[in-house]
């Protein structure tokens, strides 16, 4: 006898979601037991059944890491751009003897995310 874990779907855009498990010798017999146990009153659309043996997880937390810097993609990242350029002219022209040049009255393109 195999554990087998029983997932449903509500809707036909919805996810299939885990709803339980059932003990069954083949994948015919879970399919049963799954309808018999978590789908009396038409509860859901589809369901899948999964050998538990069969279902893999991470053991290593670490692989979930990000490996490059994505911050890219948040909004966040881009408060304050327009200081942070100037800051870095600023810098440029104190390490190069350049005279850094003044910012335009009316402000630049980008200064809204300031």
């Amino acid at each position: 006898m195999e554990i087998w874990e029983v997932f449903q779907q509500k809707g036909h855009q919805d996810p299939f979601v885990h709803v339980g498990s059932v003990t069954a010798p083949d994948a015919q017999m879970a399919l049963a037991y799954a309808k018999e146990c978590f789908f009396r009153r038409r509860e859901g659309r589809d369901v899948w059944v999964v050998k538990r043996s069969q279902i893999q997880h991470l053991s290593d937390p670490g692989m979930l890491a990000q490996i490059t810097d994505k911050s890219y993609r948040y909004p966040e990242a881009y408060r304050g751009v327009v200081g942070k350029r100037e800051a870095a002219k600023q810098k440029v022209a104190a390490l190069t003897g350049a005279s850094a040049a003044p910012r335009a009255a009316g402000g630049t393109a980008g200064d809204e995310y300031e």
